[in-house]
């Protein structure tokens, strides 16, 4: 009986440990950081009162996301507003057509809503994970249908959001299936779910990214219309002399 209980632990502890939460970065990072990119999507936010809005979107990124612009095309009312992400969003400038204003984005002003919708400016950054959290392999589950890591991040420093995520990652694919966002309080805030992941070239990308906001009773999907990666850039788009062009 002693033998089977050690020969047990011996195994499980090999289960384990056979992978390190730096090699699920990694691989994650590997499988949808292209060099540079450019989407086109769709906004969808479906408030709690059964309203729609709808919007659309191009977002170019380049230096693995390091660097990031979002620019809105539709509707009328906000085409030309224009959002910049540098430093991997730790710098972050907003510029509306309607003022022909740039203002920075304040670290405290970062949880704020980007175009009334259920995504933050943080939510948009592309943080580096290991930088900023603290981040612990917790498991495996089956998430959503597929087989995942189950990844805790707590922030290292006060002024972010939330107080911890939790990650799902394929175990196949090494990318997000879902993301649990939790409040100061430790209550669920929000859930990220991706859905419809294809390879396009070398790295996965997703059909559809939709935030559900838990405590407002909301939602905004994210539909990728059209993706192209590592295609060249004009670097100069990622500066704030172009936000107002």
């Amino acid at each position: 009986m002693f033998s089977r209980i050690s020969a047990f632990i011996l195994l499980t502890s090999v289960y384990v440990f056979s992978i390190t939460v730096d090699e699920i970065l990694d691989k994650t990072e590997a499988n949808q950081n292209p060099q540079t990119s450019r989407v086109e999507m769709t906004q969808r936010v479906y408030e709690s009162d059964g309203r729609e809005n709808i919007s659309r979107l191009i977002s170019y990124s380049s230096g693995k996301g390091e660097k990031s612009l979002m620019e809105y095309i539709e509707p009328a009312r906000i085409k030309g507003m224009k959002i910049l992400m540098l430093n991997d969003g730790d710098d972050i400038w907003f510029y509306s057509p309607r003022t022909a204003r740039i203002r920075k984005i304040a670290s405290h002003q970062k949880n704020q809503s980007v175009n009334n919708s259920d995504f933050s400016y943080e939510d948009m950054s592309a943080k580096d994970m290991r930088e900023d959290y603290n981040i612990k392999l917790e498991g495996e589950e089956i998430k959503n249908g597929f087989a995942c890591y189950k990844l805790v991040a707590v922030p290292k420093k006060s002024g972010s959001s939330y107080s911890k995520t939790i990650n799902w990652i394929d175990k196949e694919k090494f990318i997000p299936v879902e993301v649990h966002y939790f409040d100061e309080d430790n209550s669920l805030w929000k859930k990220l779910t991706v859905d419809g992941a294809k390879l396009i070239g070398k790295y996965w990308s997703c059909e559809k990214v939709t935030m559900h906001n838990v405590l407002k009773g909301s939602k905004t999907v994210m539909e990728m219309n059209k993706i192209e990666n590592d295609i060249e850039l004009d670097q100069e788009m990622f500066s704030e002399r172009y936000l107002s062009r």
